[in-house]
Order: structure tokens, then C-alpha cells, then sequence
């Protein structure tokens, strides 16, 4: 991928004409969705056009398709038909994927890992650490609906731990999952800043109008970008594996940190001025 996806938002994938105006509307990374948001009967129809247009158009931001669950023929047709030939498909998000082994055997891939069941979560440790995953996701919706708990932040606060625990463990990026309130922008925005102060590198869309809330909660300023790329070329000019800068110790975690901080804006840390 590009970058890690700060601010991916869902569209239908049977809603093609949209993808150039969502892009236009600040987003990073398109979800193209063919589980929940493409009716049953229209799966194959909206999995084919999807083919079509991706042969035929060109996008510079990130696109990651939702498949259908890929533990039934829906998802496998998915995966076989949209893989078939280099489409500009940045990523493929598993829904409701619980094990390990479906992973396993899809072809060589990078997966966004969806963890939206109670079995996911308790797998997560297996699912991470597939080579072919590059990313964890929360499914907040469909977990608290099989836990029978609300969605708010101290109900899945073990999930989104878990996720994050993960995703350091294995050197994934996590997105949190979307916030449902379309209107209650100030809400999207402590949310979103809880996400960033426990690890998450970007949190899922359902609206234009919470792109600009997320974006602006997780991007690091301009100072930040300087610092980081200070603290980095120090910490890799000295011959100890502890350094001090401007006052703080640095060592190896922090630059992983600092190293996360600038590939959130696309900057490869290995290879800064």
C-alpha cells in the first residue's frame, strides 16, 4: 500500500461512480464493499462491474475491496475473480475471518484482517502473524451485536487492546472501527483521538463528513514530521543504542514509534534526507 490507511471509507462497490468523487473529498483509501452493502441477489452483477471498472480506471489513492466472508463460495469467487489479473487493488479486507488457514491459502496478497466475531478475537494472535495480513481491523458493529454489548468505547476497550497489542507484535497498521453517529462530529473526534492514544494508525469512515475529524486526529503536524526525522537520522549516527535528544532518552522503540509517525504520511523512514 501507499501509505497506512488513516481514513478508509466504506462505499458500496456497486456505487463505481463514486470512487472519483470520494477521493476528491480528502480520503486516503476507498473501501469498496461487496459484503454488507451489495444485496444478495446482486453480488456476482456488482463483483463483475467492479472487475470492469478496475481494468478500465486508474486511481492514486489506496483501494481495498471488502469481499464477501471467504469461507463460502461468495468470497471465494471474490477473491478468484479480482485477483485474477493486476487491477490496482491495494488490499483485500476479510470480513468475519476467524482462523488462520482460509488465510493461508488465498493467493499471494496483502489482507486487512476484519476481527468483528468473539472467535476472531480470541484467534487474533494466529491471524496476525499470516504473512500475507498486513493490516487488523476492528468490526465494531458485528462484535458488539455477538457479545450483546453496546459499541461504546469502555464496552470493546479489550478488543481494541487486542488489536493494537497485535498489530505492534507482528509490525501491522490497525484501524479502528467506524464511528456510527454520523452527526455527532464532536464525539467522532474524542473517539478518534482515544484511538490514536492507544495505538491505532487510523480509524474507518461511514461519511465524507468524518474524513476531515479523522484525518486532522491522526496526522502528524508538520513538527512532528521534523521531529521524527531528527530523532531518526541521531539515533542512526551514534554507536550506542541509547541516545539523548533535547532532553529525552531515545532508543529502540521510540524510533519504531518515530518510524510509524512518518509512514502515516507516506515517508519511508529508512530512507529520509
Amino acid at each position: 500500500m501507499n501509505k497506512f490507511p488513516i481514513s478508509p471509507l466504506f462505499l458500496p462497490a456497486n456505487k463505481l461512480e463514486w470512487i472519483e468523487k470520494t477521493f476528491a473529498k480528502g480520503t486516503d483509501s476507498i473501501i469498496l464493499d461487496l459484503e454488507d452493502s451489495v444485496p444478495e441477489d446482486q453480488k456476482s452483477q456488482a463483483r463483475e462491474a467492479l472487475c470492469s471498472h478496475l481494468h478500465e480506471n486508474n486511481y492514486s489513492g489506496n483501494l481495498i475491496v471488502r469481499v464477501n466472508p471467504i469461507n463460502d463460495s461468495v468470497g471465494q469467487e471474490d477473491i478468484r475473480l479480482l485477483t485474477d489479473s493486476n487491477l490496482g487493488i491495494s488490499a483485500y479486507m476479510l470480513p468475519k475471518v476467524e482462523e488462520s488457514g482460509l488465510i493461508s491459502s488465498l493467493p499471494d496478497i496483502d489482507i486487512i484482517a476484519l476481527l468483528e466475531t468473539p472467535i476472531s478475537i480470541k484467534n487474533i494472535s494466529e491471524i496476525a502473524s499470516v504473512d500475507k495480513v498486513k493490516g487488523l481491523a476492528l468490526g465494531g458493529a458485528d462484535l458488539s451485536a455477538s457479545l450483546g454489548s453496546t459499541m461504546d468505547w469502555d464496552s470493546l476497550l479489550y478488543a481494541r487492546s487486542k488489536i493494537v497489542l497485535e498489530a505492534a507484535i507482528n509490525n501491522l497498521f490497525s484501524i479502528d472501527s467506524p464511528f456510527m453517529n454520523i452527526d455527532n462530529l464532536d464525539a467522532l473526534q474524542e473517539e478518534s483521538k482515544r484511538s490514536k492514544a492507544m495505538g491505532f494508525n487510523g480509524k474507518a469512515a461511514i461519511h465524507p463528513s468524518q474524513l476531515e475529524v479523522i484525518k486532522n486526529s491522526f496526522i502528524p503536524n508538520e513538527d512532528e514530521i521534523e521531529e521524527a526525522k531528527e530523532i531518526i537520522k541521531a539515533f542512526n549516527d551514534a554507536s550506542s543504542a541509547v541516545i539523548a535528544y533535547k532532553g529525552k532518552m531515545i532508543d529502540l522503540p521510540v524510533i519504531l514509534s518515530m518510524e510509524k509517525r512518518l509512514k502515516l504520511v507516506g515517508i519511508d523512514p529508512k530512507n529520509i534526507d
